[in-house]
């Protein structure tokens, strides 16, 4: 009965229209900042970004009329695990990339695919699965271990690729979903601790380029007409605008500056709209974050408040990337800007993740006959 009635979506609320309208305003903004960022080219970036960003709201729409709770079935979670495992390592295998080989180049269809950036779906999903299969006994360390083997084999593959901007998303979504979930905090220090004594011995394993790309992110001084380029026209960029910027279109520095469409698109709104731009995108970002969490305190299982709390930790650990770099502050490691930044395969992910939120409101109300486990 309980099932019958689960599958044709009895004892639902409707869309959160609010949550879903940020998200496309800050789409089609994002569309906007990418058509200002590469005028001069053949447009073919904004045509791309376009149909990513209507291809995104329509998979959104869809997802959230979907139970999110088919795919937490145990046999299912299992599966997306393995896919997960599967793309990192096809993407290892056949991948190609400038510095970094995360991305799968589909020679007839003229697209390139970044398979992490699903996987960070796929991962929210199997690691919220695993944390519920541990309700209540997260801090032995039996499962303790499981759960950082489960992180630890998506982050070592990432790694490999030379992906560490990826990285460092997955292990804050990793930490967050765990916290929220009741993990000691003792866990968390230990594992800060130990990551700093092993720093010296892991920086020798990084490549050149990404130990350069870290000293300069820090002082892109040390480097300026090489790694540290990017960052000092981004700062420039910035630092030349006013209150209500230059205007769109009308920026004079951002458009030299590389990759302006992708990990630097936050300079471009800087300079052209000024500090009004920024506290608008930051105040979009900052609604959409507020309006998951309050789903996430509202779902009706714990494991839907955990997948919230991943989709949060995934766009504050993006945003923070992607500003820190344009300001100069964090290393550039190759991250985009949520909703903003140039990237079929983020924009796509993104919606997946909120399309999966927007469920676990819509479907937040109890079945008839149902008991909730306190």
């Amino acid at each position: 009965m309980f099932k019958y009635r689960k599958m044709l979506g009895k004892n639902k609320t409707s869309t959160d229209y609010a949550t879903a309208i940020i998200a496309i305003v800050l789409s089609v903004f994002g569309v906007l900042m990418v058509a200002s960022a590469t005028k001069g080219a053949d447009g073919s970036y904004v045509t791309k970004q376009a149909f990513a960003v209507f291809l995104g709201i329509c998979f959104m729409f869809i997802l959230s009329f979907v139970n999110y709770e088919i795919f937490l079935n145990t046999k299912i979670s299992i599966v997306l695990f393995c896919t997960s495992i599967g793309l990192l390592v096809l993407t290892l295998l056949i991948g190609t990339g400038s510095g970094n080989q995360n991305w799968i180049v589909l020679e007839g269809l003229s697209l390139n695919i970044q398979p992490s950036e699903f996987v960070k779906v796929l991962f929210i999903l199997t690691f919220a699965k695993h944390l519920d299969s541990v309700k209540g006994k997260v801090n032995k360390p039996l499962n303790v271990l499981l759960l950082l083997l489960h992180a630890g084999v998506i982050i070592g593959l990432v790694m490999l690729q030379g992906d560490l901007g990826s990285a460092l998303v997955f292990m804050f979504i990793a930490i967050i979903m765990c916290y929220t979930q009741g993990l000691s905090i003792w866990y968390l220090l230990g594992g800060g601790a130990v990551t700093v004594l092993a720093a010296p011995y892991l920086w020798q394993f990084l490549k050149p380029y990404q130990q350069q790309r870290i000293l300069v992110g820090f002082n892109p001084e040390l480097d300026p007409l090489g790694y540290g380029y990017q960052q000092i026209l981004s700062k420039n960029a910035i630092m030349s605008s006013s209150f209500f910027g230059k205007g769109y279109m009308q920026a004079d520095i951002s458009p030299t500056i590389p990759y302006n469409h992708t990990d630097m698109i936050f300079a471009v709104v800087a300079e052209e709209f000024g500090i009004l731009g920024a506290i608008f995108l930051f105040g979009m970002l900052l609604f959409l974050i507020i309006k998951i969490t309050k789903i996430a305190f509202n779902a009706r299982k714990d494991i839907g408040a955990t997948i919230c709390a991943g989709v949060v930790a995934m766009l504050i650990a993006q945003a923070a990337e992607n500003i820190g770099m344009t300001l100069g502050v964090l290393p550039i490691i190759g991250i985009t800007l949520p909703f903003v930044s140039y990237g079929g395969s983020s924009m796509l992910s993104i919606f997946v993740s909120l399309g999966i939120v927007l469920s676990i409101s819509r479907y937040k109300n109890k079945y008839f006959f149902e008991r909730e486990p306190s």
